[in-house]
């Protein structure tokens, strides 16, 4: 398994569609540093005054005495899933290029066992989260003292529980496409599939549906809303709930992505 996994680094390395979707990321966190900038500061309600859209920014304002860099980074990319929609739309990529391209015929023929693969999978996502998860927010502790300091820095130890919490939230995320690619072969469908739950758009129906019969609740369990309602520091064993959702779905679309590439022809 561990030559698959290097393998799968490095294909992942070489590919452009990890350096588009990233830069993305990176894009949205400079437009929302800078409306909050035009936002907060006199210097930015100028140039606002001269774009025209100061009027907009004061009505839609947000009181940045309350924010930090770990909210504001919240705010920007994992609260709303935009951060889990476009690691999904990446992930569903890379999976089902193997099968359009007929590569995974060739890795079947040297490695019988398909678990291997699927784990090589499911690690290689989970490693590419980490990296994304770590550049952005540094790239935002960047912006904030290029902006001039905005928002105060969040204490490492609840940097820490929160990014912990939220790479093993999105990896759980990355199995579940991984299942999906397996199941369909189709990267539409793993794109289509991770707009539909990164984003929330399923889950915000469904809640809306559910709460009629006062049985939403449960939806709380889900990936998204643990990542949404996700504490952003320890105050309890309360806290470790989005850990153990997350653990949970991870271990059981893991299991399911292995069946069902087992189950499959190649």
């Amino acid at each position: 398994m561990f030559n698959l996994l290097r393998m799968d680094l490095y294909r992942l390395k070489r590919s452009r569609s990890i350096y588009i979707c990233f830069a993305i990321l990176l894009v949205m966190t400079v437009i929302c540093f800078w409306f909050v900038w035009m936002t907060a500061t006199p210097q930015g309600d100028a140039l606002a005054e001269k774009l025209g859209i100061a009027e907009v920014l004061r009505e839609d304002s947000l009181s940045v005495e309350n924010y930090d860099t770990l909210l504001m980074f919240r705010e920007i990319a994992m609260d709303g899933g935009a951060y889990s929609a476009i690691l999904g739309i990446l992930v569903a990529l890379f999976v089902c290029l193997d099968f359009h391209s007929g590569f995974l015929k060739n890795i079947m023929s040297l490695h019988r066992q398909r678990w291997k693969y699927a784990i090589s999978k499911v690690i290689t996502a989970g490693i590419l989260s980490f990296f994304y998860l770590m550049l952005q927010y540094a790239f935002c502790l960047l912006l904030n003292v290029l902006f001039g300091h905005l928002v105060p820095l969040t204490g490492f130890g609840d940097t820490l529980f929160y990014l912990a919490s939220a790479w093993l939230n999105t990896t759980a995320f990355s199995a579940l496409m991984i299942l999906i690619c397996f199941f369909t072969r189709s990267s539409a469908a793993g794109v289509f599939t991770a707009l539909l739950l990164g984003g929330g758009i399923v889950q915000t129906i469904l809640r809306g549906f559910l709460s009629l019969f006062h049985l939403d609740d449960w939806l709380n369990y889900t990936l998204y809303y643990s990542l949404v309602l996700a504490p952003s520091s320890y105050t309890g064993t309360g806290s470790l709930r989005m850990f153990g959702a997350a653990l949970v779905f991870l271990v059981l679309y893991s299991a399911l992505a292995t069946v069902s590439l087992s189950r499959q022809d190649i």
